[in-house]
């Protein structure tokens, strides 16, 4: 029987080896390989996008073009220096950062394109979402709830390593940082968290 330590290092190895597969393919401009590139990342990068702009149209629009962007760009994508779930996840942030900006330059988006916390959990993105995606939902409403608690770096890490399900590493990479500075941010976010959910009850 496997231990934790070696059947984790196995799932490792066979993400990467699907990974190295996936961008072959990517580089080969194969169809497949775009439809396979959604099926991977659109419903998670989809699901990260709502929670931080709160707005449906505005995530799509982000999947669509964090899908484009890695397409266009995979012949620059490096496994030594990221995964490719972290290289994704940082096109999709840095989209997410480009339409906050564009938002406060415009000062407010309108009503009709806001979404409640509450309905977070309940979009859809028209497509069947992996086993346990309830469970994810149910926590990025969780997540959502605690936004005015957290600064928006603290949000981002807690979003992308409790809903997303990011390693600290794949996190740092998505959004430049140590490993180290991020289980700070991490561990700090979570104290907030706590706090806001205590005071709460």
């Amino acid at each position: 029987m496997l231990s934790e330590i070696e059947l984790t290092q196995r799932q490792s190895e066979a993400a990467e080896s699907a990974d190295a597969a996936l961008v072959e393919r990517l580089r080969e401009r194969s169809a497949e390989s775009c439809a396979e590139l959604y099926d991977r990342y659109g419903p998670g990068i989809h699901r990260f996008a709502v929670t931080r702009l709160g707005d449906i149209q505005a995530a799509e629009d982000v999947v669509v073009e964090t899908m484009v962007g890695a397409v266009r760009d995979i012949r620059r994508f490096n496994p030594r220096r990221s995964s490719l779930s972290a290289w994704v996840y940082g096109i999709a942030r840095r989209r997410v950062l480009l339409e906050i900006r564009r938002r406060k330059r415009r000062k407010s988006a309108p009503a009709e394109a806001q979404v409640s916390a509450d309905e977070i959990g309940e979009v859809s993105d028209g497509r069947d979402l992996a086993e346990g995606s309830a469970r994810r939902l149910d926590a990025q409403r969780t997540v959502a709830e605690l936004r005015d608690a957290l600064s928006e770096l603290e949000f981002e890490v807690l979003v992308l390593s409790c809903v997303e399900e990011l390693s600290a590493r794949e996190v740092g990479q998505a959004i430049r940082r140590s490993e180290r500075a991020v289980h700070s941010i991490l561990h700090r976010a979570k104290t907030k968290a706590r706090e806001r959910l205590v005071g709460d009850e």
